[in-house]
């Protein structure tokens, strides 16, 4: 009887080790896929997008011809099989939890990397990928029950799951290779910044913007301006700005200087692209994007009630 607890206490503290390296794992893909865990402490707010559209992103995967089909299955099933050893592990420590609780917890962590990841600026925040995530999540809570009814013993269903997870961190580990070696453990993660045309940033300096938040709207002659709370480089009110107030109607005109910047992504690299931009480039810019782009503004002189200049930072 005690050599069959002992062997229990062991097969559970396997699985339990297992899912911490999982977990481990998982951090590290969700979070810092595209910028070493370094940039939480010195993090660019450039890098932040949201999409609060259910299904956009999904379909975007399937209409946008721009996008090859290795991004497409990579995002689309690499967020749902990520999340499978997190539903398999959320049924079997809740056992006696319902399915619906166990839903809600892989939702809520999914929810949690989705609100780190546009807290701490570590790339896009997108319901696309909670959805994806909980669709994991509900394959692994069903491959759980499975297990449960074809395993004729407690020991057995976890030899069952210690096998899963081993197969399921072979393969991961395998794609993952195949796909972005860098997102493997220990791999070299130095990030390489690339900046073309700079030049048209000579003399600025960023932190001495006197805003700093979401460009929720452009019109010909003024934007508006989200002064997001979660942003801490907000240094100065316009006088247009009550305390308190959210939003901020800045006026611009021919004299404004706009200066755009699109930032994408490749593997260990972060592009960042320079160009000037008119009023009708940024209308264009805020009408198509399916996230506020980040702005900021230098205003015009002593009365800080016109824009001097923006720089509005563009995701692609």
């Amino acid at each position: 009887m005690d050599s069959k607890q002992d062997k229990s206490r062991g097969l559970q503290v396997i699985v339990y080790l297992l899912f911490i390296v999982y977990a481990l794992f998982t951090v590290q893909v969700i979070l810092f896929k595209t910028i070493p865990i370094t940039s939480i402490f010195e993090a660019d707010t450039a890098l932040r997008s949201v999409n609060l559209i259910p299904l956009h992103t999904i379909y975007g995967f399937f209409t946008d011809e721009s996008i090859g089909s290795d991004r497409m299955v990579t995002n689309v099933l690499g967020n749902i099989g990520i999340f499978i050893p997190l539903g398999l592990a959320a049924a079997y420590i809740g056992k006696s939890r319902t399915w619906g609780f166990k839903v809600a917890f892989v939702f809520s962590v999914s929810m949690a990397f989705e609100i780190i990841q546009y807290i701490f600026a570590l790339g896009s925040s997108d319901i696309d990928d909670i959805l994806l995530n909980c669709a994991g999540g509900v394959i692994g809570i069903a491959l759980y029950k499975v297990l449960l009814k074809i395993t004729p013993s407690g020991n057995q269903l976890l030899a069952a799951i210690i096998g899963f997870f081993l197969l399921a961190g072979i393969g991961g580990g395998v794609v993952t290779g195949v796909v972005d070696r860098s997102l493997l453990p220990f791999a070299d993660q130095e990030m390489e910044y690339i900046d073309e045309n700079k030049q048209i940033m000579t003399g600025v300096d960023e932190s001495t913007a006197d805003l700093f938040g979401d460009l929720t709207a452009a019109q010909t002659d003024a934007i508006t301006l989200y002064n997001n709370p979660k942003y801490s480089m907000l240094k100065k009110t316009a006088e247009t700005t009550e305390p308190g107030q959210e939003n901020s109607t800045i006026p611009v005109g021919a004299s404004t200087k706009i200066i755009i910047r699109h930032l994408a992504s490749d593997q260990n690299k972060i592009i960042s692209t320079y160009e000037e931009g008119t009023i009708s480039s940024l209308v264009s810019i805020v009408e198509s994007s399916p996230a506020a782009p980040t702005v900021r503004v230098w205003l015009d002189g002593d009365s800080k009630q016109a824009a001097r200049m923006l720089l509005v930072n563009v995701l692609k």
